[in-house]
């Protein structure tokens, strides 16, 4: 079992009930060193763990915010690091007392404890004593950080360099036959990360008769600061420390301690006296100290008024009857009535002059809510108040409707509903009320009066209906509720896609392909887009050729393809917030290509009589030709096929001439798939 030791030490949030030990540390990044404190969090391993050793292994893992690849890893000690011998903490012991407590929960023959004188008792001596030596040994520590460092719990690394970060690994070693297993502690630090030490926060004073009573908040610096030092003046300009050792939280972390510390100052009264405090942290460092605070202790009556009963006639009017002893009535000047519309809220005087043998008085003007109190005003000019009472005439008012109604929905469901806060005092807090149907009942979310302005709800996302709405009430103490507030309609975030288009006809022709299908159903639809993708082409990807916004749209012509093939198309439909439906199945189509006449053929010669050459050139656009079938005659009913050519070849030179004779020549393409076009002539004399 784990020990929790109730000081204000850094390490109390750390040692907790657990399996097994480990190494807990703390750093402190100082612009030139790093400072480190550890600690062990189980009396019998921390025993061994002093016999034992540590080590102490840093690695710098980034430079200028770049990582080191790999990571620099170092020992930071040649030998293990022990408990300093007896004899070198003599000097230290002799001026600080935490040294000399620490050296003696190392080093001390016994520490004193009350136990049965029985075997069993022995037993638990020993272990208390235990117990003993790591909660005083570990107090100590964190008052002296040499006396840590002497201790082989603390340890200055001056070795570091500006833009560098390291992580500090504190281990225990542990002998391979002893079975104690420790876990090593971890720290992250740098010169980079150092912050000025802040001042402690929250200092208040409450004086009193003969003192004056200090606090402050020691919970949100916890984990900075281990204990506080307290000075006082009495001119603000010399201090001096009042406790003589330094004050720490004495309480177990239990998540519902205080969060405040404490100190009484005994000082006589009408003197004006001056604090401030300052926080020490586990590395021997003084923070700086808070703004002063100053005042003075007065003498107090010794009498207090005591409102025992109250009567309310009206709506509008309260008596109050109250006891004050009679031995106070020489030291007052008489009583007044304060009022506030809380018991913690701000009074005010709503009646004075009440003579000092009055007991009782009658208050008009009543609100909804009312707080009194009987004030005794004493001649030193010291005032008695008496505990506060509550008021409430008869209330069948109901408040205002809530206003201000907003709401925030997520895409997970998640609600947060708030609104303006009510104006009316006496309101106690207010009714939700939801529901899927604005022309149906409502149900209350809430089963009790909700107090506050934000309400966090989780909705159904997932389901047919695309609005929820509200509805508020609000309640007051007397619970009197109010009418409804304005309905509030809340849109879901929209997490379904919508349904795809079907594919319904299509065509082939030879200008190119008409597709016509069904558009999605969605409501929330905003377009559709048609894509395509070539078969022909190994591992092609789909490409966007159209988008549709009109939901009217429903048929479409590709013009667009360019050589004959196997085409496939699929469309998408996409909603207002972007969200895609599935795709439709694939719709593949054979497209045979372009007719091509004689006038999509460019097909002409030239005559050269000096080279004895006839040269040929044809031309097309955009149509894919596997081969070139040239025919030529000396008529045009004599063509014959002469030369067949590649689909790349653009010209041909014919030399087989004869002088002063007409030549016919024809030209055919024979494309991808096998189509044949129309036949181009031309004739040439040579």
């Amino acid at each position: 079992m784990k020990y929790s030791i109730i000081i204000l030490l850094l390490f109390t949030s750390f040692l907790k009930a657990q399996e097994t030990a480990t190494v807990q540390v703390l750093a402190r990044s100082l612009p030139d060193k790093v400072l480190l404190r550890w600690a062990v969090d189980q009396p019998l391993a921390w025993k061994k763990a002093n016999e034992y050793g540590f080590l102490i292994e840093k690695s710098t893992i980034s430079r200028n915010g770049e990582p080191v690849i790999p990571i620099k890893k170092e020992q930071l000690v040649q030998s293990l690091l022990k408990p300093t011998p007896l004899e070198d903490w003599e000097a230290l012991a002799t001026r600080d007392q935490n040294a000399a407590v620490l050296a003696q929960a190392l080093y001390g023959d016994t520490f004193e404890t009350d136990a049965p004188s029985d075997a069993l008792g022995k037993i638990y001596a020993v272990n208390d004593e235990l117990e003993q030596r790591f909660t005083f040994g570990l107090l100590a520590a964190e008052q002296n950080f040499e006396a840590a460092k002497l201790a082989a719990w603390a340890f200055e690394d001056p070795n570091v360099i500006k833009g560098e970060q390291y992580v500090y690994k504190i281990s225990v070693a542990v002998p391979l036959e002893d079975p104690l297993e420790v876990t090593a502690g971890t720290v992250f630090a740098g010169p980079d990360l150092y912050e000025e030490l802040p001042q402690p926060i929250g200092l208040a004073a409450v004086f009193g008769d003969k003192n004056v009573m200090l606090s402050w908040n020691f919970n949100l610096l916890q984990g900075l600061y281990t204990s506080y030092i307290i000075e006082r003046s009495s001119d603000n300009q010399i201090y001096k420390k009042l406790n003589a050792v330094p004050l720490f939280n004495a309480q177990q972390n239990d998540g519902q301690s205080e969060i405040s510390l404490y100190y009484t100052d005994s000082i006589p009264n009408n003197t004006d006296f001056h604090y401030r405090v300052k926080g020490l942290t586990a590395f021997g460092e003084t923070g700086p100290s808070t703004a002063s605070l100053s005042g003075k202790a007065e003498k107090s009556l010794g009498f207090v008024p005591r409102i025992y009963k109250k009567e309310i006639p009206t709506d509008d009017t309260a008596i109050l009857y109250w006891e004050f002893d009679e031995k106070g009535n020489e030291l007052i000047n008489g009583f007044e009535i304060r009022r506030a519309n809380s018991d913690k809220g701000t009074y005010e005087t709503v009646q004075t002059n009440i003579p000092i043998i009055q007991r009782q008085t009658t208050v008009k003007g009543l609100k909804r809510v009312n707080y009194f109190t009987v004030v005794a005003l004493g001649k030193n000019g010291v005032a008695s108040e008496s505990f506060a009472t509550l008021v409430q005439p008869v209330d069948s008012i109901p408040p205002s409707p809530p206003i201000g109604l907003k709401a925030v929905l997520d895409t997970t469901g998640i609600l947060k509903l708030s609104w303006s806060k009510n104006i009316e005092e006496d309101v106690a807090g207010y009714r939700i009320f939801k529901s899927n149907n604005p022309e149906v009942e409502f149900s209350e979310v809430t089963k009790a009066t909700f107090t506050g302005e934000t309400f966090i709800d989780t909705i159904p996302i997932k389901n047919l209906n695309e609005k929820v709405y509200f509805k508020l009430k609000a309640e007051d103490y007397r619970y009197n509720r109010s009418d409804f507030s304005q309905l509030l309609t809340v849109d879901k975030p929209d997490i379904t896609p919508p349904s795809p288009p079907v594919f319904k006809n299509y065509k082939v022709a030879s200008e190119g392909v008409e597709l016509q299908w069904i558009n999605s159903s969605s409501t929330d639809l905003d377009s559709h887009v048609l894509y395509r993708k070539n078969n022909a082409t190994p591992n092609s990807l789909w490409e966007e050729i159209s988008v549709f916004t009109s939901v009217v749209d429903s048929i479409y012509v590709d013009k667009n393809l360019v050589a004959a093939g196997n085409y496939a198309y699929t469309m998408i439909a996409k909603d207002k917030v972007g969200l895609e439906s599935t795709p439709t199945d694939p719709l593949n189509i054979t497209w045979n290509g372009l007719n091509l006449n004689e006038d999509d053929i460019k097909f002409s010669g030239t005559v050269n009589r000096e080279l004895r050459f006839i040269n040929l050139t044809w031309k097309l656009k955009d149509v894919g030709v596997v081969e070139y079938r040239l025919y030529r005659g000396t008529a045009a009913n004599d063509l014959k096929l002469y030369k067949t050519f590649n689909g790349d070849t653009p010209s041909f030179n014919d030399t087989a001439l004869e002088i002063n004779t007409n030549y016919w020549y024809a030209l055919q393409l024979v494309l991808a798939n096998g189509r044949t076009s129309a036949i181009k002539e031309i004739n040439l004399k040579y």
